[in-house]
């Protein structure tokens, strides 16, 4: 079965495992509440976030993300009815065309890949979905 998934830092596990659900959250670009996720096979890029060090951000490479926060993410099965394209978040939540552009070629510079992002606008139960912790370069699911 294809999946796709919701990548985020490790250390945010008991957080989210004490709501029972993922919970949508508002982004700076999108104003709709959204619990987003993506295609991608490993690791999608624009979810390593940069760091707060000395008052200045600094990016990360993804394996300083790893060793510094750990890496989880959750599965949802790609024909999950409740998943919206990349496209039909942007519509429905109004970011215009030109907005949605430079979102798209910021995440580029990034690695990431617009063709491979999906959103739901609601709370996900944890139980509609299988939980994976990295250990080292490898996935292992968790039950």
């Amino acid at each position: 079965m294809i999946h796709v998934s919701h990548y985020t830092a490790l250390t945010r596990l008991p957080q989210i495992l004490n709501s029972g659900h993922l919970l949508p959250h508002m982004d700076g670009h999108v104003e709709t509440p959204l619990v987003l996720f993506s295609a991608h096979p490993f690791w999608e890029p624009t979810a390593t976030k940069p760091c707060r060090t000395d008052n200045a951000l600094v990016s990360l490479k993804f394996w300083e993300y790893r060793d510094l926060f750990g890496c989880i993410r959750f599965a949802l099965p790609a024909d999950d009815s409740r998943l919206l394209t990349w496209r039909e978040v942007c519509q429905q939540a109004g970011l215009s065309r030109v907005d949605r552009r430079k979102l798209e070629a910021a995440a580029r510079k990034r690695g990431g890949d617009p063709k491979q992002w999906f959103a739901v606008p609601a709370a996900i139960p944890l139980a509609d979905m299988s939980l994976e912790i990295l250990s080292i370069n490898e996935w292992r699911t968790v039950s």
